[in-house]
């Protein structure tokens, strides 16, 4: 599903020096960008972290509620020998208390509503609303985002802020309450979190005093003779660890509103006492019955200094200029906004909103300008006639070239296309400047850290939003989601930022962000007029498996999470597809998205789980037609769109992070090889089940390989619309298939997904890519797969080069073939296998991607791979031949 940009954040961070980051929420995403070239850094997405689902958290709450209670009083079914059958007997429910069940459905992505960072823009606070947790960023020198941790303990946080030493959080919840929790845990695992030095010592002396155990129960409350026994026995015991705990507790509750809250600010004034000069904190807080409540700040934040009370209608925003902690401005349901010197409560100016609201409306009706609509159309004045609602407040100050410093507060109205300016002083005299109109109507806003730079996020209609206004088929001006000002020093004026605007909009219905513009222009395109047939100086080389474990920063950077987890990640399948890029810069001419051709059989709603030391494994594999699972799958309608977004998600990313080195493969399993391990549950040595099916029920074999075909179709292409240059279909297992049988079950719904392709590239209004095809272990049917209407055939070590050139007569480009064994040798054996590839392919000028028979094996020496490509290279310079 696609989502607006809701939230917006400028941050700082030291990469090559200071650097400002725009991060955009959209949906449950974070996107970093870089400023003012809008490159795209980082994706951040929420359930990449580990976010508990509803009925998770349900279970963690039962638990948590299971674990204080006394033991559960149970009649035993079958009393025991000796034991008192008339008697109830007491007995403790060791076992993991059953979650309850819900009727909810699972939170796997919840939304980001909110982002906060520290002043130093090191750390972001993100809230998600659908899981209510509230989530603690680290901001890398590469503008990376890593989640620190996760808090969910709270109805419905809504506000955020900080002390003024940025080491405690203040949450507000929507329900009125406001709490403190620290910035940083001691101890993410257990959910600890920095603790005073007196409950420390507290804590530790419950865990390390020895006293009498003294249970609880008496000999009046027990009865049967075994529970007797057991009393006992605990009454026996000495030296036993108290039970007493010192509860963890992150959260600190400081006070509550009557009502719903809306907004809160944590603010330090300067003071001095005759002790000499101290900064004093306070809390201030609006909710929706129009109070302002002003709370001195932790440990006393129970006690209240005063009210602010001026606002008729519910309070939304609170703005506190940072050059002047005196005074505040806040705004709401009411037509005007209130200046407050809130340390005496006292409204210091009143400022009117409707007038500046209504003078724009009506200019923009009268040229039909309002989000362009004709003047008839856009007779919106009257509408403001009912409630203006303040959207979001920002106090910036510029300096003009001249020296003149402008000091001024920025407000948003709901549904009101644009932005306005007023001037204020000290005094809290505030004066309108004028607006700036935008595109649609504004729901935040975000000024850098110098002021210079605004950035807001705009409304934007759910059309703007389907696929059928994706980036590659929108025709004429699009509505952006975002808007960037720059203030011009010289002028003193407030222009758009086109160049950093334009760069960023929404993608399709997987709600993706990339730049407008096209990708980087490609600087090596070798690969791509290799495989279109022309002569070239020298031809590509890459290896398939080039990103994988035999790379030493790949476990690195794939850390504790799964494999299927990495696929899943854009982030981390992006790191893991440019690694071998990076190390073995100049020497490769193609990079391979890292993913894995199961990804299929897990959208088509199987699970498949990647062992280690045993591979892919399916604990539910198909038994037989008649299981109900057979007729489950094949009735099953698959949004592949949805299903594997996170493929295209880092394929743009990818694309983005590539700048054009190299072009980028996509790739999918054949429909044979998927089906051999949808029916085996894994690998195999015999194939027993996958035999049976095709010969003991080769109808319903056939339909499904025909719609595991269509799958792949769909699939290829959306890879492509998400910016794959090249594509692969991999069928790994064709070796176990006959001839005939070849001819049967594989080569058809091969031939399916290169004549359909094509077609579903040009209803979604893209240009065709090269397609390769890999047939591992098929020698006997490279006639065929040369007719098969891919533009390249890959071939496996078992093939002799000289003789694949003979058979594919110049009818399509060929890739490979070194065994991938010899990487295990020496350099001797590395050069003669690289010459006689390079050999048997004539030279490869014309009709050869240099490549290996296979993947790269997991224990191969990274130096033996970059001595392999050294070879290729050396013996295919231009005009060079192998001597």
């Amino acid at each position: 599903m696609a989502h607006r940009f809701h939230c917006l954040l400028f941050c700082t961070f030291a990469s090559e020096g200071r650097r400002i980051a725009l991060l955009a929420a959209s949906g449950p995403r974070i996107f970093v960008f870089s400023v003012p070239d809008g490159n795209l850094i980082h994706v951040w997405q929420s359930h990449q972290t580990g976010a508990l689902t509803s009925s998770n958290r349900e279970k963690s709450l039962d638990e948590k509620n299971d674990s204080e209670r006394p033991a559960k009083r149970q009649r035993k079914s079958s009393p025991s020998k000796g034991s008192d059958s008339s008697f109830a007997e007491i007995v403790t429910d060791d076992a993991q208390p059953k979650p309850l069940k819900s009727s909810r459905p699972q939170i796997t992505d919840p939304n980001v509503i909110k982002l906060v960072a520290t002043s130093d823009g090191r750390f972001v606070v993100a809230v998600t609303d659908e899981d209510k947790c509230v989530r603690v960023l680290q901001l890398d020198s590469n503008a990376n985002l890593q989640q620190l941790s996760e808090r969910q303990e709270f109805l419905s946080p809504c506000a955020i802020s900080f002390t003024p030493d940025l080491a405690t959080i203040i949450c507000g919840d929507k329900f009125g309450d406001v709490y403190a929790l620290p910035l940083l845990q001691t101890n993410a695992s257990n959910g600890g979190s920095p603790q005073s030095p007196v409950r420390e010592a507290a804590k530790e002396e419950t865990l390390t005093t020895k006293s009498r155990y003294i249970p609880s129960a008496t000999s009046r409350t027990v009865h049967t003779r075994r529970n007797q026994e057991a009393l006992k026995h605990q009454q026996n015991l000495t030296n036993q660890k108290s039970s007493r705990k010192v509860v963890d507790s992150e959260q600190q509750l400081l006070f509550g509103h009557v009502s719903l809250l809306t907004d809160l600010s944590c603010i330090s004034l300067p003071g001095t006492t005759i002790a000499g000069s101290h900064d004093r904190t306070y809390i201030i807080s609006a909710d929706r019955d129009e109070h302002i409540r002003i709370s001195r700040g932790i440990p006393q934040a129970h006690i209240i200094e005063g009210y602010c009370l001026g606002h008729t209608q519910f309070v939304s925003k609170l703005c506190v200029p940072g050059w002047n902690p005196w005074v505040l401005v806040s705004g709401g349901g009411d037509d005007y906004l209130l200046v407050w010197d809130w340390i005496s409560s006292r409204i210091m100016n009143k400022v009117d909103l409707r007038q500046p609201v209504t003078d724009l409306l009506d200019r923009q009706r009268l040229d039909g300008s309002v989000q362009g609509q004709s003047a008839e159309a856009a007779d919106v004045d009257l509408h403001w006639n009912k409630q203006i609602a303040v959207s979001d407040i920002c106090a910036m100050e510029a300096k003009t070239a001249a020296g003149e410093l402008r000091r001024q507060i920025l407000v948003a109205c709901e549904a009101v296309p644009a932005m306005f300016f007023f001037d204020i002083l000290d005094d809290g005299t505030m004066h309108y400047r004028g607006s700036i109109a935008t595109e649609s109507d504004v729901i935040c806003i975000a000024l850098s850290g110098d002021h210079d730079c605004i950035a807001y996020a705009m409304e934007v209609d759910a059309d703007m939003l389907s696929p059928s206004n994706s980036a590659n088929q929108v025709k004429g001006p699009r509505k952006l989601s975002i808007g960037i000002l720059k203030f011009d020093a010289l002028t003193g004026v407030w222009v758009k930022e086109q160049g950093l605007e334009n760069s960023i909009t929404e993608l399709g219905d997987v709600g993706f962000v990339v730049a407008m513009v096209d990708f980087h222009v490609l600087k090596n395109d070798l690969l791509l007029r290799t495989a279109r047939g022309e002569r070239v100086e020298r031809p590509p080389i890459w290896v398939m498996r080039q990103a994988g474990r035999y790379l030493p920063e790949y476990h690195e950077a794939k850390g504790n999470n799964d494999f299927f987890a990495c696929c899943r990640s854009p982030e981390i399948a992006s790191t893991l597809t440019l690694q071998p890029i990076d190390r073995y810069d100049g020497l490769l001419d193609a990079a391979i998205i890292f993913s894995d051709i199961l990804v299929i059989p897990q959208a088509m709603g199987m699970t498949v789980e990647m062992l280690d030391k045993k591979g892919p494994h399916f604990p539910n594999p198909l038994k037989s037609p008649t299981d109900g699972q057979f007729e489950e799958l094949m009735a099953r309608s698959v949004n592949v769109e949805q299903e594997l977004d996170y493929v295209y998600q880092a394929i743009t990313m990818t694309r983005h992070k590539l700048k054009g080195r190299v072009p980028l493969y996509g790739f999918c399993g054949a429909p044979w090889t998927l089906l051999c391990y949808m029916v085996e549950g894994g690998g195999s040595k015999l194939f027993v089940q996958v035999k049976t099916w095709i010969y003991k029920y080769p109808n319903q074999s056939k339909r499904l390989l025909r719609k595991i075909a269509e799958l792949c179709v769909e699939y290829l292409a959306l890879q492509v619309k998400a910016g794959a240059q090249i594509v692969q279909v991999f069928d790994s297992w064709a070796a176990e298939l006959s001839p005939s049988s070849f001819q049967e079950f594989a080569l058809p719904y091969l031939r399916h997904i290169s004549k359909q392709l094509p077609s579903r590239l040009k209803e979604l209004q893209l240009e065709s890519v090269p397609m390769v095809v890999f047939a591992k272990g098929a020698w006997y049917a490279l006639d065929d797969l040369c007719d098969s209407g891919y533009q390249v055939v890959g071939l496996d070590w078992l093939q002799d080069p000289a003789e694949a050139v003979r058979v594919a007569r110049g009818r399509v480009v060929l890739q490979g073939n070194a065994d991938p064994g010899v990487l295990y040798g020496d350099k001797d054996a590395i050069t003669a296998v690289a010459r006689h590839m390079v050999e048997g392919f004539d030279g490869g000028k014309q009709g050869w991607i240099a490549n290996l028979g296979h993947g790269v094996t997991p224990f191969v020496d990274p130096e033996n791979l970059k001595f392999f490509f050294e070879e290729i290279h050396r013996f295919t310079k231009a005009e060079s031949r192998p001597s």
